[in-house]
């Protein structure tokens, strides 16, 4: 027998263990035999699955084509800035001009131009003297001249001119640059922006520095030597007329005293319409077709009013002298300035007068003091003599809107209502005057917690309105002279007035169509 070598005992140890052929199986062999079982026992793919993402694309394509403006309009907003710019900042670099158009050129850039150009040197700033037209209310077709004519970029108007313009179309709208900018609208007396977004439909078109409001200025030393109690904010027109009543009027020279001087050269009729805005009344009717001056409301305002000019408690001015007149001369016309009078219905501007006569013109000294002007109880935060001041906005049609909005932002900043004396306005009142208020002791608050009252909502033109005023002012002051002089009784006399009215309204009807 042959025997083996290591090799081959090595190889076949190496091998399984079992016979060749149908008696066993080898590793490699059963290997495969597993893997062609599993093979057969997984589950055959559908034909269709192999061709469902071509289906798929398929699909989307055909409904792309059907939207594809749509999906153009999706894609193309979210490309868009989240907050996209209304106006874009100033090119500190490029030179332009701002024109203005406005009264006076010196006084503008006294006011205004050399601190914008100092701010910003690469404008030239230059002023398109306007004179009266835009502040004459009579003016509305001039003014709509000049801009067509000269094409100023920012405008200088009186409060009915900007509602004209604002109605037209010729003004640029400033909500969305003041958001963009984050203008801080709650730094200015809110009295103002809500007048001026009432005359622009209710949208902000101008900016207004300042506006006049009247409060109710006393005498304490009057009242100390009468007994009488101070007045105080919130007082109804009956109560303050009753405690005006209260002091004599029968003396005479030195010795005469009035309970109550409204205000420089007005007449009852002027006092019976303050009455009747306080309590809401009005000359129209909501429709702005009929008058209705013959009423129960304006009845008793004028009863109110006349009593006092009867009875002597309230002051009635002489006319007022044709001419120049100084100063001193005019503080000494006034019965509250003297001392003559407890109360007085006045602006700011008195108060600048008091300290006038006091300090410069030596004028006997008194203790004052402030409270609301007189109000409906039931509106008692309302002020019935709010009006607004001059307006500067921007010409709708201007290529440099940001540069006229860089300036109507100056003019409306604390920076000039600082730099400028409150005085230089004729006393009025600015809307930063919660900031700049004098700093004495006397209760200013007045002038700036008061909101405008709300007047009725006539749907006339404010070119109509403005028409119809100017000719019923006359007509009411000629009618209560007839009444004080005895000619006429009131229920008459606003019968009468009730006819004029009516024709001044179709009157300035006709007017505003020519």
């Amino acid at each position: 027998m042959k025997r083996n070598g290591p090799e081959q005992w090595e190889k076949r140890l190496a091998e399984p263990p079992v016979m060749r052929g149908e008696a066993g199986f080898t590793e490699q062999l059963r290997r495969k035999v597993r893997e062609r079982v599993e093979v057969e026992q997984r589950p055959r793919k559908a034909g269709w699955v192999k061709w469902s993402p071509v289906l798929l694309m398929c699909v989307l394509s055909v409904f792309a084509l059907t939207k594809q403006e749509q999906l153009e309009g999706m894609i193309r907003q979210l490309s868009k800035p989240a907050n996209p710019a209304v106006l874009e900042p100033m090119d500190a670099e490029e030179e332009t001009t701002l024109k203005v158009a406005y009264f006076h050129e010196a006084t503008f850039m006294a006011d205004y131009g050399k601190a914008f150009t100092i701010r910003y040197p690469n404008v030239d700033v230059q002023v398109i003297p306007s004179g009266e037209v835009g502040w004459n209310t009579g003016d509305a077709q001039a003014l709509a001249e000049l801009i067509d004519k000269e094409n100023p970029d920012v405008l200088y108007m009186s409060p009915q001119m900007y509602a004209e313009l604002a109605k037209e179309g010729r003004l640029y709208p400033l909500d969305e640059v003041m958001r963009q900018d984050r203008y801080d609208l709650q730094a200015v007396y809110g009295g103002v922006t809500d007048e001026l977004r009432r005359l622009g439909g209710g949208k902000l078109y101008g900016v207004s520095p300042i506006y006049e409001m009247e409060a109710l200025y006393y005498n304490k030393d009057v009242f100390d030597r009468y007994g009488v109690p101070y007045p105080k904010s919130g007082m109804s027109w009956e109560e303050v007329l009753q405690l005006a009543a209260r002091f004599p009027a029968n003396g005479k020279g030195e010795e005469r005293m009035y309970g109550l001087a409204p205000s420089y050269y007005d007449d009852a009729s002027a006092l019976a319409a303050r009455i009747g805005k306080t309590q809401g009344l009005s000359l129209i009717d909501a429709e702005g077709k009929q008058a209705t001056v013959h009423t129960e409301g304006w009845n008793k305002a004028w009863e109110l009013a006349l009593d006092g000019y009867r009875k002597g408690y309230v002051f009635r001015p002489e006319p007022r002298p044709e001419g120049n007149i100084l100063m001193q001369d005019m503080l000494k016309t006034n019965p509250f300035v003297t001392g003559h009078a407890a109360m007085a219905l006045s602006g700011f501007s008195m108060s600048g007068n008091l300290k006038m006569a006091q300090n410069q013109y030596k004028m006997s000294p008194f203790t004052w003091d402030i409270v609301s002007e007189p109000v409906d109880p039931a509106r008692p935060d309302e002020s019935a003599s709010f009006t607004l001041g001059p307006v500067f906005a921007i010409n709708a049609k201007s290529d440099k809107l940001r540069t006229s909005w860089e300036m109507l932002k100056l003019i409306d900043s604390e920076e000039i209502a600082k730099k400028q004396n409150l005085s230089s306005f004729g006393g009025s009142l600015n809307v930063r005057l919660q900031t700049v208020k004098p700093d004495d002791a006397h209760n200013y608050a007045p002038f700036y917690t008061m909101k405008p009252a709300k007047t009725a909502d006539i749907p006339l033109h404010p070119r109509v309105l403005r028409k119809f005023n100017e000719a019923f002012a006359p007509l009411a002051a000629q009618q209560a002279k007839t009444i004080l002089e005895g000619r006429a009784k009131l229920d008459d006399a606003l019968r009468q007035l009730q006819d004029d009215a009516q024709q001044a309204l179709f009157g300035a009807m006709l007017d505003s169509r020519n």
